[in-house]
């Protein structure tokens, strides 16, 4: 068994938190804003039209990114519904207790 030490990770990050993954799902949110972007220029020639570029990818960004106790808002709606799908009735009582 290596020991390896506290603070070297075992993925790939650009920065601290912010490695491939993350890269992946703010790129993904700037195509979406950019798709509501022509969408809206269909409708409006408003400058106001530029933050459907900038509010899904920052709100990508900050659904990807993990916090301090290591799990991102993704991980965390993924388990919760993991959770959500398991028995919570049980079907047997000890009587006498």
């Amino acid at each position: 068994m290596y020991q390896v030490p506290k603070n070297i990770s075992a993925k790939f990050e650009f920065f601290p938190g912010f490695g491939w993954k993350e890269l992946f799902f703010v790129l993904a949110g700037l195509l979406t804003g950019f798709l509501f972007y022509l969408l809206l220029g269909i409708f409006t020639q408003s400058p106001a039209r530029y933050l459907a570029i900038f509010v899904p990818a920052g709100l990508s960004y900050f659904l990807s990114v993990p916090g301090p106790d290591g799990n991102s808002v993704i991980s965390l709606i993924k388990c919760y519904l993991k959770w959500s799908k398991k028995q919570k009735k049980y079907l047997y009582i000890q009587e006498g207790m």
